[in-house]
């Protein structure tokens, strides 16, 4: 009887739009077997039919129950929204569902651009948004962004991202992981990124910058090469070979595995979206579902191999040293020997391994290439550090050494502002563990509540950074006045949770750029964004459209 009334309310509109007769049986049949068709409109009267019957003959208790459950919900998440109006501290007003979040989710803005520009329009020390109905305090003021990273460290010990306690492996992740695990397994991973063990690997980086170069000749004077790529393949080259002790072979073919796991890592699917953005904006929903930063397939087969290498570092312990490299792997085997307040098993070193390759080949790739990019539009900048790294290599008989990539103050300016430009961590992020008062305010930030710091708003302020938008590496050239009042310049996190691996990612990045820019000229093409605009998909710093760029042999 239903049906029959449907069709025949579906004729009547049809004969007032003019639809010839024997549609709604045409949209009933397509409807009810769930065949496509083609005229969209026909299936939009057909819903709005549907609601109408189905809103004719629904009960008036049944309604009442439905604005209840409604009622109800919209009072469940507003819950929170008058938290920072009680607390007499500025803030950004909700919508239901969102928080102050509707711009990311409706892929206006990138996260970090988001936090930055709030940052920027607002002239308070300090302010409060909502992530959906969480209130969350965002600070601005470089000394209370010293005191909360480094001063009272010890009531910001953790993040408020997911720490994945539920996975065996990730849980183990020096970066998510709270106290006091953290702080154990950072003084179990510290030696692996002493001055000592760097300078050992940097014969490893060296090989493979060489690699790169190598490489780059099949690309010589070809228009709209894409860097990121090509520094995305170094990257990983550089970190699975510290890390576990592997060739990871990205230069000599495009399908080379670590490469295509990588990929997986930050690609722009929705998907990777939904982790990443879940992990650090909904941890307790993440935890709940226990959805990961990464992909479980990725994480598994990482997982295999560094079981294949430990289990071979393991059987050949004494036997062939050649085996031994200084890795984080041998490092970690040595400790475990030694004996430690931790139980480093398996799943720890795995954890502290992949971490690293996860976040560095990405750093790496992520700095060198946003530093040709700058170097590609600025000819005059490329061409003095060009000067500087070929002096460099003359007072070292020809050769690129350590030493010599640790001297070259220019080249430490340019990498310096290319972080100031295109920050690692776009923000920064805390949870309180006891309840603080912030210094020289009234205000109390209550235990559980996450603090937000926004590099992106520090790094392109003005009062900080004259004319911000623009790249000018002599911003670097005095480094005491970096810092000096408070913390405005954080490309990797600052205070006790700085990122433990960040003189190792800089020293990569310093040795494939000056071997580059020692062999090549890099030019814009008719292909290169300026401005550069970021994907929204992704919350590190990614090109929309790529770096591409072009690659001139230098005449010796």
């Amino acid at each position: 009887m239903g049906l029959k009334r449907m069709r025949s309310s579906l004729n009547a509109v049809f004969k007032e739009l003019r639809i010839p007769r024997g549609s709604s049986e045409i949209i009933l049949e397509k409807y009810i077997f769930g065949t496509t068709y083609d005229q969209m409109k026909y299936s939009i009267l057909f819903s709005i039919e549907t609601i109408t019957y189905m809103m004719e003959n629904i009960s008036f208790f049944t309604l009442a129950l439905l604005a209840l459950a409604l009622i109800f919900a919209y009072l469940y998440l507003t819950r929170n929204f008058d938290y920072w109006k009680k607390r007499n501290v500025y803030y950004i007003k909700p919508i239901p569902l969102f928080g102050n979040l509707l711009p990311v989710f409706g892929m206006r803005q990138i996260l970090a651009e988001w936090l930055g520009d709030l940052t920027k329009k607002i002239d308070k020390d300090y302010f409060g948004l909502f992530v959906f109905d969480k209130p969350v305090l965002v600070i601005k003021s470089p000394k209370h962004i010293k005191a909360v990273l480094q001063k009272d460290f010890s009531y910001f010990q953790n993040r408020s991202s997911s720490s994945a306690f539920h996975h065996p492996i990730l849980s183990n992740f020096l970066f998510f992981t709270n106290n006091p695990k953290w702080k154990k397994l950072r003084t179990n991973a510290s030696p692996v990124f002493s001055s000592g063990k760097l300078k050992k690997m940097f014969p490893l980086m060296l090989k493979e910058a060489k690699q790169l170069c190598q490489y780059l000749r099949r690309f010589e004077n070809v228009p709209n090469v894409e860097s990121k790529e090509i520094c995305a393949k170094y990257g990983t080259n550089v970190i699975t070979i510290s890390t576990f002790a592997v060739d990871a072979k990205s230069f000599e073919s495009e399908n080379a595995e670590f490469r295509n796991l990588g990929r997986k890592l930050f690609d722009f699917r929705i998907s990777t979206a939904i982790r990443q953005f879940t992990t650090f904006l909904a941890p307790k929903f993440a935890d709940c579902l226990r959805i990961t930063f990464i992909d479980p397939k990725v994480t598994k087969r990482l997982y295999d191999i560094f079981k294949e290498v430990l289990q071979t570092k393991i059987a050949s312990d004494g036997l062939d040293s050649s085996l031994k490299q200084n890795d984080m792997i041998d490092i970690f085997l040595e400790t475990s020997r030694k004996g430690t307040n931790i139980d480093i098993n398996d799943k720890v070193i795995a954890g502290q391994a992949m971490q690293l390759f996860i976040a560095g080949f990405e750093t790496v790739s992520s700095i060198l290439s946003f530093s040709l990019y700058e170097l590609c539009i600025q000819p005059e900048i490329q061409e003095k550090l060009r000067s500087e790294i070929f002096e460099t290599i003359e007072k070292y008989n020809d050769e690129l050494t350590y030493e010599g990539v640790s001297e070259m103050k220019y080249l430490d300016m340019c990498i310096y502002e290319t972080l100031r430009k295109y920050p690692t961590l776009p923000f920064l992020d805390r949870q309180c563990s006891a309840d603080y008062k912030l210094p020289n305010s009234d205000l109390i930030i209550e235990k559980g509540t996450p603090v937000y710091m926004s590099t992106f708003g520090l790094h392109y302020n003005p009062e900080y950074f004259p004319e911000p938008e623009k790249y000018i590496p002599e911003r670097f050239e005095d480094k005491s006045k970096i810092n000096s009042d408070g913390l405005f310049y954080v490309p990797f996190g600052e205070g006790p949770r700085i990122c433990i691996g960040n003189r190792f990612g800089i020293l990569a990045v310093k040795t494939g750029l000056s071997l580059i820019l020692s062999k090549y000229r890099v030019v814009p093409t008719d292909r290169t964004p300026i401005p550069i605009k970021f994907e929204v998909k992704s919350l590190v710093l990614q090109s929309t459209v790529g770096v591409p760029l072009q690659f001139e042999p230098l005449a010796h």
